[in-house]
């Protein structure tokens, strides 16, 4: 399933590009991307996805809750760097995060623990961020247990199921502008 995740993610870059060219992203010479596409002209510089000679793992995250990570994670944000896309998946409007560079890699790590953390505390069942939504009180994530891509309300848990797994969800979304 991984391969399906990886090459879904990769067709989605490639209709998002087909949709409105090379997306542009606001230029910090500080925290540089593998995927800029220089040069930066008024702030701003293009991207595209730029794969990774080694996929990032999620075992370090695995080793620090003591619990099996879902592998679709690690297929979905260890194979590319690349900016965010917006995009609607059956009416709903999200912005599907991705890591810029490594640095991003290791803090959207860092924020996957702390999203576990808090539904442990909230005896919620375990699920890892994909996308953020217009309200920001909702967040697209994969169940960790089963794979499929939930909807969820932020400290609340589980609003309802959007696909029965990642690379079927990735297929379905459409980039926008």
């Amino acid at each position: 399933m991984q391969d399906q995740v990886v090459m879904a993610l990769a067709v989605l870059f490639e209709r998002q590009r087909r949709l409105g060219g090379i997306p542009l992203v606001d230029h910090d010479a500080d925290f540089a991307s593998p995927a800029e596409q220089l040069p930066a002209q008024a702030g701003r510089v293009g991207w595209q996805p730029w794969q990774r000679p080694e996929p990032g793992s999620f075992d370090n995250i695995a080793t620090a809750l003591a619990m099996p990570v879902h592998p679709d994670l690690g297929a979905f944000f260890g194979h590319y760097y690349a900016g965010n896309v917006p995009g609607c998946f059956k009416g709903l409007f999200l912005t599907l995060l991705q890591p810029w560079n490594e640095q991003d890699f290791e803090r959207l790590q860092q924020n996957q623990i702390g999203h576990q953390l808090m539904l442990q505390k909230l005896k919620l069942p375990a699920s890892w961020f994909l996308a953020s939504c217009r309200d920001e009180q909702r967040l697209v994530t994969l169940d960790n247990a089963s794979g499929e891509v939930l909807l969820e309300r932020l400290g609340k848990g589980r609003i309802g199921v959007l696909a029965p797994n990642l690379a079927h969800f990735l297929r379905r979304m459409e980039p926008c502008g």
